[in-house]
C-alpha cells in the first residue's frame, strides 16, 4: 500500500472534472464522481511518474467499460472514502451492477482519507485481474449482512480484502 499526500491542485482538477457529472445508481451522487475522479487521478500520476504509458478513456465513447489504458491493457480504477487509513482486512468493492459490463483487465483500488470535508491522502491499494476477482472476490447482495464486521450492504457488490490485492509495486512490473 502506497500512501500520496493530495495537493490541492489536484483535487481542485477533480472538482472541475466533476462538476455536474452524475452516473446513474450512484449512492454519492456528484460526490462519488468526485471521489473516483481523485483517485483516478492519483494513480494516472502514479503510474506516469514512474514511466508508464497511460491513456484516459474516461471521456471517450467506452467510457463506462474502463477508465484507462495502461502499456495497452484496460484497467478499470475504484476508490473508496475512508475516515481512517485502510487496514490490510479492510475491503475493495465493485458494485455488481458494473461488474457484467465492466471487464477490463485489471481493477486498480485506492483508498481517499477524509477528515471532515476534506480529502487528505490517497492509498494506491493494489490491484487485481478480472479473472482472479471472479475467482477469490466475494458477492455481497443487498441487504445482507457481512458477518465478519457487521457491515450491512447497500449496494450488490463483490468484494475482496486489500491483503488479497497485488501490491501496487507488483502491479508496476506486471503492467511494464
Amino acid at each position: 500500500m502506497i500512501k500520496i499526500d493530495l495537493t490541492e491542485p489536484l483535487i481542485e482538477k477533480a472538482r472541475t472534472y466533476s462538476k455536474g457529472k452524475i452516473y446513474k445508481r450512484s449512492m454519492r451522487g456528484q460526490e462519488g464522481t468526485n471521489i473516483g475522479t481523485i483517485g483516478e487521478l492519483v494513480l494516472i500520476d502514479y503510474l506516469e511518474k514512474r514511466g508508464l504509458k497511460v491513456i484516459d478513456n474516461r471521456n471517450r465513447s467506452n467510457a463506462t467499460k474502463y477508465d484507462l489504458l495502461v502499456q495497452g491493457d484496460k484497467v478499470e480504477v475504484k476508490t473508496k472514502d475512508r475516515t481512517v487509513p485502510p487496514k490490510p482486512f479492510y475491503e475493495c468493492s465493485i458494485p455488481l451492477y458494473n461488474h457484467s459490463h465492466q471487464k477490463p483487465k485489471w481493477f486498480f483500488f485506492l483508498s481517499l482519507l477524509r477528515r471532515g470535508a476534506s480529502y487528505e491522502e490517497a492509498y494506491i491499494l493494489g490491484g487485481i485481474s478480472y479473472s482472479e476477482m471472479e475467482k477469490k472476490g466475494v458477492v455481497m447482495n443487498e441487504g445482507d449482512v457481512d458477518f465478519r464486521n457487521g457491515w450491512v450492504c447497500k449496494e450488490s457488490c463483490i468484494n475482496i480484502n486489500i491483503e488479497e490485492l497485488i501490491p501496487p509495486e507488483d502491479m508496476l512490473d506486471i503492467l511494464s
